[in-house]
């Protein structure tokens, strides 16, 4: 069971990490669009800022559920 609630950690991990990344890459498309005045790149930014940090909230919300359900069960 030890492993399946590693593989879990890891998998969750991941998928936050990418999130938060997604999170820092659509910030880097909003300040380049307000410095260049490009109305369309800072809502680009905006959407993958939000989806990111939607994608990394909920993902490790799942994630903690399951390792503790996991936990739970008995041995």
């Amino acid at each position: 069971m030890a492993v399946v609630v590693k593989l879990v950690t890891a998998l969750g991990g991941a998928i936050v990490v990418g999130g938060l990344i997604s999170v820092l890459f659509g910030w880097r498309s909003v300040y380049q669009g307000n410095k260049n005045d490009n109305p369309q790149k800072v809502d680009t930014g905006i959407e993958a800022m939000v989806l990111g940090g939607i994608t990394a909230g909920i993902t490790g919300t799942i994630t903690a559920a399951i390792i503790a359900a996991l936990n739970n069960l008995p041995k």
